[in-house]
């Protein structure tokens, strides 16, 4: 029997009168909603659609100093679809985010379900920072966005560099049962450049093979344009894919409010299927104010053999192709609002 969890205009009230009653802690959230007009191999269909650009989410955050530089914090984060008012993952309240940690000066460790390295750096790796149909990055490489049961440490930052690790323990526990995972990253900054490299190791459902993904960007600024370099490669035996994905884009910001991102990428299959594919995209993003910003996305998307990518979104999977090895094409114009 399919269960549905639904959150009370009540439960919700006091959500958010337990934020605003409590020193160190916040209720926040961003609704994003898109129309599109997109070809996915039989002719043009217009549609509405959430979390185009950013996943639409509430959640609740807070910090509370224990002394001796010591910290806790914590947060529960909810993902939903404000076109049908529905959880974006059916029975699961906190799908996005649910951790507690602690911090000092030796680093971070967090215990529970947390986003993974490779989501938290894939902004670094193209100009639409991961989001929007117009990412070819996003679009072309596979990975997971988020793992539960998870240990992770982040090391301080040391002039400009700094690592994390994370061990998921399964749906059982144990660091090689079903759902187990094993991620890492490296990241350095410094002025205008930025470059990571980050991995991803995940046991499948029965624990009889690994899903892996590396995934590795640079950017570099130049006055008010931004270059960026990426390539995930992918080893994935649930879904027969075994492929890379290379990209190269710029951005460039007009003013304080108005931003252009162009860019490429392509996937190259490395089995015998052939199933490559590669995506132009053009983004434009205009911000109303400091918590509201319009954008819009214009996609290309060619599939070759039968590989089946499509335009998808921050958390959204795209319309579905009308048939293995149909190209995807159209617009995407949306808006963001935080709160």
């Amino acid at each position: 029997m399919k269960k549905t969890v639904t959150l009370s205009t009540a439960a919700l009230a006091l959500l958010t009168q337990t934020a605003h009653a409590q020193d160190g802690v916040t209720f926040y959230g961003l609704i994003d909603e898109f129309a599109q007009y997109v070809n996915t191999g039989n002719g043009y269909t217009a549609a509405l659609g959430s979390s185009g650009q950013w996943g639409s989410r509430f959640g609740l955050k807070g910090k509370e100093d224990l002394g001796s530089g010591q910290t806790l914090s914590f947060v529960l984060e909810n993902g939903f679809n404000p076109t049908d008012g529905t959880l974006a993952t059916s029975g699961s309240l906190f799908d996005r985010q649910a951790w507690v940690g602690l911090s000092g000066n030796w680093g971070e460790v967090r215990v529970g379900r947390q986003n993974s390295p490779l989501f938290n750096d894939q902004g670094t790796q193209d100009a639409f920072g991961g989001v929007t149909q117009a990412s070819g990055m996003d679009n072309l490489t596979v990975f997971s966005f988020r793992t539960s049961n998870t240990v992770s440490y982040v090391t301080p930052e040391f002039a400009g560099l700094q690592a994390g690790v994370y061990l998921g323990f399964g749906n059982a526990g144990g660091l090689r049962a079903a759902g187990s995972s094993q991620q890492f990253d490296v990241t350095y900054e410094h002025g205008p450049f930025n470059a990571f490299v980050a991995g991803q190791w995940l046991k499948d459902s029965d624990g009889s093979a690994t899903n892996r993904t590396i995934m590795a960007g640079v950017s570099y600024a130049i006055g008010r344009a931004t270059l960026f370099g990426g390539y995930s490669d992918m080893k994935w035996p649930d879904l027969a894919l075994n492929a890379y994905t290379t990209g190269l884009s710029a951005k460039y910001q007009f003013n304080a409010t108005n931003t252009l991102a162009f860019g490429y990428a392509m996937l190259r299959d490395r089995t015998s299927q052939g199933n490559n594919a590669d995506q132009l995209g053009l983004m434009y993003e205009y911000d109303l104010s400091k918590t509201t910003n319009l954008y819009g996305a214009l996609s290309f998307l060619r599939n070759r053999n039968e590989a089946a990518y499509t335009l998808a979104g921050a958390a959204n999977a795209g319309l579905p192709l009308a048939y293995p090895g149909a190209n995807a094409r159209g617009v995407q114009i949306g808006i963001v609002h935080r709160f």
